[in-house]
């Protein structure tokens, strides 16, 4: 090894690695890895420890144990980098945690959320937009807490803020999934001719900006549209949408770039291809499109399952069979409150409240009571 070989020039020939191998493991160009090998410049902290986890070496073994001094600026630059890094994390976890139920957890970490992202996200710079992304996501996220409250009108409001950060942040992914999410909200409220709206101007902004929508976000619009048509009783229209929401929705929607901040699955069409059938009065072809989701594996989450057998309930209800509604209502009422849901809890008493219209004489209906006097 010549005299004047740095440290980690000098572990590299030890393995007798090539630079360009180096440099493409650790994800820096070549000519930035020969500066840091000729002592011209000191790997930023993501580079250095991508050096250290391949060579198997400290830091200081590798001769970095001195850089120069940054500038506060540049420290500041890189803190923040990471805290970014740290809320896209935490809030992809609250999606999933969303979708398992953990209703008072999520509420505690949206406020701290709220208000780490509130100055980034107003402050003009090259991270602005990545931080109004996220806000739109905690928007979306308390938009639908407040809607398993009951709060239909905060609900409202804070999709609308949704909408405002995903424009301020030109992603046009998030743009559309927050359309859907005010357009939910709005069918949720009986709104039917706002959500038709809300449901159509996603689907003009699919037409705007060709392939740029996912298809797993094309797929929620048409099965939206498809449910809006059936409740008001446009069959043709209906069923179309329908086809169009099977046919685009995308073989493994997992890998789809929407699916952190939407998690949907195919259990999202089942449930909308019941949902239409209901809606026209085919509750047979409903309860076989529900069917689809007991098949699926993995099991779908808990707030999927909850409104699940909500509709099942209905269908039941619908179809005539006694026995098949009680337990499907009683496992309802289970799967309401694991997920903490006031929404999906009341619409479940309603259920019940129509069993005893058509069945109020049997004391296995009538026993049904005891679930709601907790």
């Amino acid at each position: 090894m010549e005299q004047n070989d740095t440290p980690l020039k000098g572990a590299r020939l030890e393995r007798c690695w090539d630079a360009r191998f180096v440099s493409e493991e650790v994800g820096v160009s070549l000519s930035t890895y020969r500066r840091w090998e000729a002592g011209r410049q000191a790997p930023n902290q993501m580079s250095l420890q991508a050096l250290c986890r391949l060579f198997g070496m400290s830091a200081e073994e590798l001769g970095f144990s001195r850089q120069p001094r940054r500038r506060k600026r540049d420290q500041a630059q890189e803190s923040y980098a990471q805290a970014l890094l740290l809320w896209t994390l935490g809030i992809d976890a609250c999606w999933q945690h969303y979708m398992s139920g953990w209703q008072e957890e999520l509420e505690r970490s949206l406020s701290g959320y709220l208000a780490n992202l509130t100055r980034p996200t107003l402050t003009p710079g090259p991270d602005q937009k990545t931080a109004a992304g996220l806000m739109a996501q905690v928007y979306q996220l308390s938009a639908l807490l407040k809607l398993q409250r009951g709060d239909f009108v905060a609900a409202q409001a804070d999709s609308t803020q949704a909408l405002v950060y995903s424009q301020l942040a030109g992603d046009w992914n998030m743009y559309v999934a927050s359309q859907i999410r005010l357009a939910t909200i709005l069918s949720a409220r009986k709104r039917i001719g706002s959500a038709l709206n809300t449901y159509n101007e996603a689907l003009r902004c699919v037409n705007t900006h060709p392939g740029r929508i996912s298809p797993l976000l094309q797929s929620w619009i048409f099965a939206g549209l498809g449910e809006i048509q059936a409740t008001m009783g446009r069959e043709q229209e209906a069923l179309r949408f329908l086809q169009l929401a099977l046919a685009v929705f995308p073989a493994e929607p997992e890998n789809d770039p929407c699916y952190p901040y939407t998690r949907c699955d195919r259990s999202l069409l089942f449930s909308y291809e019941g949902l239409i059938f209901l809606r026209l009065g085919q509750p047979k072809a409903a309860w076989d499109a529900f069917a689809q989701i007991d098949e699926l594996r993995p099991p779908p989450p808990e707030r999927v399952r909850a409104e699940f057998l909500k509709h099942r309930v209905y269908t039941s209800c619908v179809l005539g069979n006694m026995i098949q509604s009680c337990i499907y209502l009683e496992a309802a009422v289970r799967a309401a409150r694991e997920i903490g849901s006031d929404l999906v809890f009341g619409e479940i008493y309603t259920l019940y409240e129509h069993m005893t219209a058509l069945w109020g004489g049997e004391p296995r209906v009538r026993a049904l009571a005891q679930l709601f006097q907790r």
